[in-house]
């Protein structure tokens, strides 16, 4: 390696101070000073103390004395070597792309590039008579005088977040670091370099909205699973009485019949046709309520009457046929009239006979009642899903409550549910299968805060051009601080597992976007009310 001249760093400092008489190389700023301080040691030669140590370079050239200027030859060429290597410097600050700043001790500006002018929108002119509390917005104050503080005092922030104000008002997010430049040892300015983070913000708060929204969609079809799982649950009791109803039907019916068809043949006997024209037109007449419509203690009274009739007309068994007689409903007009008018010897056979042919209908009647509620209910279940219509459709809303009411009777069966129904309001046009969601999501609320025990009344009415539909209950009614939030999603009163705080969002979710309607809901101790108003077709 070359040996280098004790001189050269008293020739650099020479030819800088010579350089540096032109006002426009005085506003360089610090970054430039000891870039080209450092850049004047040519040759490849030691890196220079004042740069290494953070001294300006406007400063370091003060103090080189007089005699240093001279050089024994060449010193025109390292003149313009300088020269170049300033500008050079100089426009690549000045041209770069980040947003570069000096800030001297009271605020005011030592520097700025072209990028951070551009950006805020500033003149050199303006910038003359502002300091950078000018350009900082107010939420990032506090902020900004503890970093420019500590860099005052020497520490290196590598990251620190802020906001600027452009000239015309527009917040401008920036990202960057800050240090410290010294003359003599003491702080006399501060660099920073700055990017726009506008940019990165709206794709960070975009990808944020995002996740949120696939959060709240996620739970969103959680919350309808859950209401399916607790629907289908609801369903599976509603459907399992009546098939549980037919089945036991079925089998009672099976032992009717066989015992009736053995007494059959032992009656032709002693019948002739008239007889069986009698007890025809006796099976055939009106009973005192069906079966399950008498009171148990009222069946247990006409049991002990029957038997007591039975005993005193000389038939065997008594107290087993008097069991059969008073779960039909006969009446002791009837058994009069068969003693009357049939022979004694076929009176318990007859009488048997007549029991058994009340119980076959009644069972036939309880094996209907059950396929038509099944029936019922898979109908209320298929339109209340419109598992076979298009998403958007005529709807009739009256329908739509009915089969909600009928999806949740498992439910309601120890509450009141009071109509109030203005049957000639026109259909609407909706998502069926969204707006029977309100309803069950409403319904079940009423349910909860009620306790499956009260009353829940609903009233339809047209009001304008908009049809409304009123779900009321007699519950605690809802807390006033709790009303503004009740549509949030996630905000629930019930106790934690027992929902999502979904249910109402949903609802809201679905009347307010899908279908350009308005929910409402009015509570005080005692009485809660869901409003829903949907437009009506023209």
């Amino acid at each position: 390696m070359r040996k280098r001249s004790p001189y050269a760093w008293r020739r650099s400092r020479a030819m800088a101070r010579r350089t540096s008489a032109s006002s426009s190389n005085e506003r360089i700023t610090g970054f430039a000073m000891c870039l080209l301080a450092y850049r004047c040691a040519v040759g490849g030669r030691r890196p220079v103390a004042a740069a290494a140590a953070g001294v300006s370079y406007t400063s370091a050239v003060r103090e080189a004395p007089m005699s240093d200027r001279e050089d024994e030859g060449g010193g025109a060429g390292l003149d313009s070597r300088l020269v170049e290597s300033e500008e050079r410097y100089r426009a690549v600050i000045e041209n770069a792309s980040d947003m570069i700043q000096s800030c001297r001790t009271d605020g005011t500006f030592e520097f700025t590039n072209r990028a951070w002018r551009e950006k805020l929108g500033y003149s050199e002119d303006e910038l003359a008579h502002m300091n950078i509390w000018d350009i900082v917005h107010p939420d990032s104050r506090s902020h900004c005088e503890v970093v420019f503080g500590e860099a005052m005092r020497g520490t290196n922030i590598e990251r620190v977040q802020a906001v600027f104000l452009t000239k015309d008002g527009r917040p401008l997010p920036v990202e960057g670091n800050a240090t410290a430049r010294y003359v003599d040892g003491e702080v006399i300015a501060t660099h920073s370099f700055f990017s726009d983070i506008s940019e990165r913000l709206r794709a960070d708060e975009l990808e944020e909205r995002n996740e949120q929204l696939e959060r709240e969609q996620m739970a969103r079809y959680l919350e309808k699973m859950a209401a399916l799982g607790k629907l289908s649950a609801g369903l599976a009791h509603e459907l399992n009485n009546p098939a549980a109803a037919v089945q036991r039907a079925s089998a009672q019916l099976e032992e009717s019949l066989s015992r009736r068809d053995g007494v059959t043949r032992q009656l032709n006997a002693h019948l002739a046709s008239p007889h069986w024209e009698m007890l025809q037109s006796l099976l055939d007449s009106p009973r005192d309520g069906a079966p399950d419509e008498r009171p148990p203690l009222e069946v247990s009274a006409r049991e002990e009457a029957i038997e007591d009739w039975l005993g005193d007309h000389g038939v065997a068994d008594a107290w087993e046929l008097a069991a059969g007689l008073a779960q039909v409903g006969v009446e002791d007009s009837v058994l009069d009239r068969v003693a009357e008018g049939l022979p004694e010897a076929a009176l318990g056979d007859a009488l048997t006979w007549l029991s058994e042919s009340y119980a076959v209908r009644d069972l036939l009647r309880t094996t209907g009642n059950g396929a038509h509620r099944i029936s019922e209910l898979v109908s209320a279940v298929k339109a209340y899903t419109f598992m076979d219509r298009a998403a958007e459709q005529v709807v009739d809303v009256h329908e739509g409550l009915e089969n909600t009411l009928i999806i949740l009777g498992h439910e309601l069966k120890n509450m009141t549910v009071r109509r109030d129904f203005d049957r000639s309001l026109p259909p609407v046009r909706a998502v069926g299968s969204g707006l029977n969601q309100v309803w069950t999501n409403i319904l079940d609320n009423a349910i909860d805060a009620t306790q499956a025990q009260g009353a829940i009344g609903l009233r339809t009415a047209r009001e304008g051009e908009m049809l409304v539909v009123e779900i009321s209950d007699d519950g605690p009614g809802i807390p006033e601080e709790h009303i503004t939030r009740i549509f949030e999603p996630f905000f629930s009163t019930k106790s934690q597992g027992a929902g999502t705080g979904l249910g109402l969002d949903m609802a809201w979710r679905i009347i307010t976007e899908e279908h350009r309607g308005t929910i409402e809901v009015d509570s005080e101790p005692g009485r809660t009310t869901f409003r829903v108003a949907l437009p009506l077709d023209s």
